[in-house]
């Protein structure tokens, strides 16, 4: 007489048809359209004559109920492309916001070629485009069997003129790389790559700023290598050390304003004067996020902070965006301005503050001595006193870090509103 199977073993059984049928579909090669068209799918994508050897990523287009979407794709991480048009061969990718766009052509083989524009502050930057359709693997399609494992804190710091010390966070899963690398000016967002060997590779790229980072695992433990940008012309070095029980590391820094009291007039995105002293502000508490659409962790913070402006403006809290930009061109700066809050769903008052240079920040803000970090925040309290200064920024790449930052944050507003006006 046969047996039934046992419940647990019908089960495990669906469980791993699931996930074959899971994996064979995240697999699978872009469906090919009709006249090689673009295709919707998963392709690696890399910007070919990125500093370092080229920038791989991820990329998924798919079908959405508004149409088209283009996901840039870093580990876990998914950056939506605001924009996203197919028409025929054609594909652009366009992030207003960054005032950049990735533009392809799809090849009667099925990849994608064409050029990323970026902004950078001396101007557009182009580099090349390829994608093949099919697996997001990243530097290595077969790497071989790794000789150490990464996971945990480094003490990473970079050498050369403006050489900085921070904290990279590394997970490991096999061949697989993920994590970021915070700095006091902010973290260098999400790092996906893999290990091959005693040799790693990461990148990250949202859209307009991206990185690479090469390097190997010594014999001594220590890590070496080097990073790229977009417009290096070198690579620069750094090391890194496993992080001990004592090593403090500085995440978001904490400055003692250098006066008690703050004051200025500059005009929002639509030309009209704004200034601390309107009568908006008065018995408020007043957050001024000091940043610009160019920098990333910028971008970060304003996904956090334009919800939070909303939720507790009811107790008394006021938001304003100061805005350094890269030009003295006013009506680019506040164009960017506009596409960035509209990014983000940003109703708080931006302004146009100035250039993103020392001479620009110390010009609009004299009594702080301008600005060193983007971002930096300021904090004021319902009598109009400079309470607090916050430099730099952890994002969500940091993990813990952002969270212990949004708590931090969040206590130190909520002690201000507390305080009777």
């Amino acid at each position: 007489m046969m047996r039934r199977p046992a419940p647990l073993l019908l089960l495990g059984i669906a469980a791993v048809a699931i996930l074959l049928a899971a994996t064979i579909w995240w697999l699978r090669p872009p469906h090919r359209a009709a006249g090689g068209d673009v295709a919707f799918g998963t392709y690696r994508l890399e910007l070919t004559n990125f500093p370092g050897g080229g920038l791989p990523l991820g990329l998924e287009i798919v079908r959405e109920a508004g149409g088209p979407a283009a996901y840039l794709v870093n580990g876990a991480n998914r950056v939506r492309a605001e924009r996203t048009t197919i028409a025929g061969r054609n594909l652009t990718m366009a992030f207003p916001s960054y005032e950049s766009s990735l533009i392809a052509e799809a090849l009667p083989d099925g990849s994608l070629s064409g050029i990323a524009r970026l902004r950078r502050r001396t101007g557009p930057v182009e580099l090349g485009l390829r994608a093949v359709p099919g697996p997001m693997w990243r530097f290595h399609q077969r790497p071989a069997a790794p000789a150490a494992n990464l996971s945990g804190e480094w003490l990473l710091e970079t050498k050369g003129e403006d050489g900085e010390r921070g904290l990279a966070l590394i997970r490991q899963n096999g061949n697989v790389l993920e994590g970021t690398v915070q700095f006091p000016t902010g973290d260098v967002r999400f790092l996906a790559g893999d290990i091959s060997g005693g040799e790693f590779a990461l990148s990250t790229f949202d859209g307009n700023q991206g990185s690479v980072w090469r390097g190997r695992r010594l014999a001594d433990g220590t890590l070496a290598g080097e990073s790229f940008g977009a417009t290096s012309k070198a690579g620069t070095p750094f090391v890194a050390r496993p992080r001990a029980a004592g090593d403090a590391v500085v995440v978001i820094a904490e400055e003692k304003p250098p006066v008690d009291r703050i004051a200025f007039t500059f005009p929002d995105t639509a030309g009209t004067p704004v200034s601390l002293s309107d009568p908006r502000f008065a018995g408020k508490v007043v957050v001024i996020a000091i940043g610009g659409t160019w920098c990333p962790n910028c971008h970060d913070e304003a996904a956090f902070l334009a919800p939070y402006a909303k939720k507790r403006r009811p107790e008394g809290l006021e938001v304003i965006g100061l805005q350094f930009e890269y030009g003295d061109d006013a009506a680019r700066a506040a164009r960017q301005s506009q596409r960035f809050a509209a990014r983000y769903g940003i109703d708080y008052p931006m302004l146009i503050a100035g250039s993103a240079t020392p001479e620009g920040s110390r010009k609009a803000l004299p009594q702080i001595g301008g600005v060193k970090i983007y971002p930096t925040t300021l904090f004021v309290d319902r009598k109009g006193r400079l309470r607090a200064i916050h430099t730099g920024y952890a994002g969500p790449a940091t993990g813990a870090l952002n969270r212990a930052a949004i708590a931090e944050f969040d206590a130190l507003v909520s002690k201000l509103l507390a305080e009777p006006a």
